[in-house]
């Protein structure tokens, strides 16, 4: 778990980890020499890091695009680090998470929806709020459980929606967000299905773990050893197989109860 967490906010932006792990180097929770060692070894690494790829990718695409934008993000230090850019680049925005009071959450997307253009949100963004005022979305790091990335969308591409909705998904080279978005975009098109029908895809895996499990076990099964895109590509045929069983199912119901009605 805990190194899953590390993996998640290495693929967010450098503050997360850096945050993260000089907490967890303060803690006094019985670590080990060498891994004390390492974990700082990292952290000085990240600490120098003031600037990413993906965030400058992130400010241009910003400034240049219109219309209202919801950046989802898991860690508040990457929200501190996206607000940075916002301000460097004069863009006006609004910061939603969920250790906002209720006054303030109802405050940040008024501010969203009458002044600033860009919301940053954590996932909780995600849940009970209805965005469909903006048209873009634009997922800064990679939430490795399909349904959440969903939800995200669900957020802005619903019944209200008069604009067409953009969706944009950000990751590191080398990275499991890597994997995950190669395997939902580029295999099964994630971003083509209408809702429930990944949840129904997930569920056809018969696997007990859930998928955010699945993808850790095959990337620390596999990295380093030049199987990765091997490994993830057999989770994505069977994705892929579901999908088309999933089809079959739904074009046999729709026949059936197409019958029934003319009946």
């Amino acid at each position: 778990m805990a190194l899953g967490w590390l993996l998640r906010q290495a693929g967010s932006s450098p503050q997360a980890l850096s945050r993260s792990i000089a907490r967890t180097i303060a803690e006094p929770n019985g670590m080990d020499v060498g891994s004390r060692r390492e974990l700082e070894d990292i952290l000085e690494v990240a600490s120098q890091v003031d600037s990413s790829g993906k965030g400058e990718q992130l400010a241009r695409l910003l400034r240049g695009r219109p219309g209202k934008v919801v950046v989802f993000t898991e860690f508040l230090a990457t929200i501190e680090h996206l607000a940075h850019i916002c301000e460097r680049d004069a863009i006006p925005y609004a910061v939603f998470h969920g250790d906002l009071s209720r006054a303030e959450k109802d405050a940040a997307i008024a501010r969203f929806r009458d002044e600033a253009g860009v919301l940053l949100s954590t996932g909780v963004g995600g849940e009970g709020r209805n965005l469909q005022f903006a048209n873009t979305v634009m997922n800064f790091d990679l939430p490795w459980n399909p349904m959440r990335l969903e939800q995200r969308v669900g957020r802005v591409h619903r019944i209200g929606q008069s604009q067409e909705v953009y969706v944009f998904n950000f990751c590191q080279a080398g990275t499991i967000e890597e994997q995950v978005l190669r395997v939902l975009h580029d295999k099964i098109n994630m971003f083509e299905l209408v809702v429930g029908e990944i949840d129904a895809l997930l569920g056809s895996l018969e696997d007990d773990r859930d998928f955010a499990e699945l993808v850790l076990d095959l990337w620390l099964a596999n990295h380093g050893s030049g199987r990765e895109d091997q490994a993830f590509d057999q989770l994505a045929e069977r994705l892929l197989e579901a999908k088309r069983e999933y089809t079959r199912t739904k074009e046999l119901d729709e026949a059936l109860f197409h019958r029934d009605f003319e009946a």
